[in-house]
């Protein structure tokens, strides 16, 4: 299984380092050596064949995992960083993503330096496949977050949107206004009908709020979303280790 991940940043090259040693992920080889060079031979495999030469003559480091034995590469190619992973157990492929983009993004906001994913999602395909088994989205900052709650949970904002909307309305038109007669049964009647609508429309608008920010909280666990590949993203799965 491979996966790939691409980035753009002003980290110099110790900090991308320094995260690499601080998870484990730095060879205990050198990164000339023909233990490196066998990754790259490996690593070459998984890229796109119009990709290769660029690959090859890019800047690269070389990875590897001691706890998952996840191997791999980092290149910076058209002026963005490439991370490429090998992992013939998936579950530990996909982890090893998710604590890679924690790393570098919880090292940028201690840092104050920037990073941005590219909006493509990280896919986990079987080698010398081309469609992905697994896709994740992910979520960088409270932008992203924001933006995959409200795409997740679509109904429950629009509701509590919508709700809020209304009750502003009502709480216009329930107000006693000097034209209200209160001796007009009629007009006594509609106003009735708005007075007990709006406490029907807060508890509607408060569970659908409730539901879409308790979602939106469970976003700040994982750095990436992950979903099975073709499937809608609300069947969203979690982390298989």
């Amino acid at each position: 299984m491979h996966a790939k991940i691409v980035f753009t940043t002003d980290f110099e090259d110790e900090s991308l380092i320094i995260i690499f040693k601080s998870n484990q992920w730095w060879p205990t080889y050198g990164q000339v050596s023909s233990d490196a060079e066998k990754i790259i031979n490996e690593m070459t495999g998984a890229v796109k064949e119009s990709d290769v030469p660029l690959f090859l003559e890019s800047k690269k480091f070389i990875l590897l995992s001691a706890i998952t034995d996840t191997h791999g590469t980092l290149s910076f190619e058209n002026r963005s960083w490439v991370l490429r992973l090998l992992n013939p157990n998936l579950s530990l492929l996909q982890l090893d993503c998710q604590v890679f983009v924690h790393k570098c993004i919880k090292y940028a906001r201690q840092m104050d330096l920037r990073i941005q994913f590219h909006d493509n999602p990280v896919q986990l395909v079987e080698r010398h496949r081309k469609d992905p088994i697994i896709e994740g989205k992910i979520l960088a900052s409270k932008k992203d977050r924001i933006l995959y709650a409200k795409k997740q949970k679509k109904l429950e904002y629009s509701i509590s949107v919508t709700g809020l909307i209304i009750f502003i309305v009502l709480l216009l038109l329930t107000y006693p206004w000097p034209f209200r007669d209160q001796s007009n049964q009629i007009q006594v009647w509609v106003f009735t009908i708005f007075e007990k609508l709006v406490g029907s429309v807060v508890i509607t608008s408060l569970i659908s709020y409730a539901q879409f920010h308790s979602f939106y909280a469970s976003l700040h666990q994982d750095s990436i979303k992950w979903t099975i590949a073709g499937e809608p993203e609300k069947k969203a799965i979690k982390t298989l280790v």
